[in-house]
């Protein structure tokens, strides 16, 4: 999946991810128990823009309609949530369920 930055829109880069963030935030995640998201933050070394990038996955059992719905819930939640000079900016992308054989 090609993530870009939201600001400036450079593709970014392995060498981007900014690993130990990405790594707690995840740990934290998974210390939660929090199923079904996964966290990955970049930082742009053009405009030096930090993305949060939270993918929406599927979980079992889950329709697509539910992940979608799932999906617009937290992108609700992040548009309301205020915003501090210099923070990063949260990314929701929705991962759509596997294709079937």
């Amino acid at each position: 999946m090609q993530r870009e930055c939201s600001r400036c829109h450079r593709p970014f880069t392995p060498q981007d991810l900014c690993k130990d963030v990405s790594k707690t935030i995840e740990a934290e995640r998974k210390a939660a128990d929090l199923e079904g998201y996964a966290f990955r933050c970049y930082t742009c070394p053009d405009c030096g823009a930090d993305d949060l990038f939270v993918d929406v996955c599927p979980v079992a059992g889950e329709s697509d309609a539910d992940l979608h719905r799932r999906t617009q819930d937290l992108e609700a939640l992040t548009r309301e949530l205020p915003k501090g000079e210099g923070e990063a900016d949260v990314v929701v992308v929705e991962r759509p369920h596997p294709p079937t054989s």
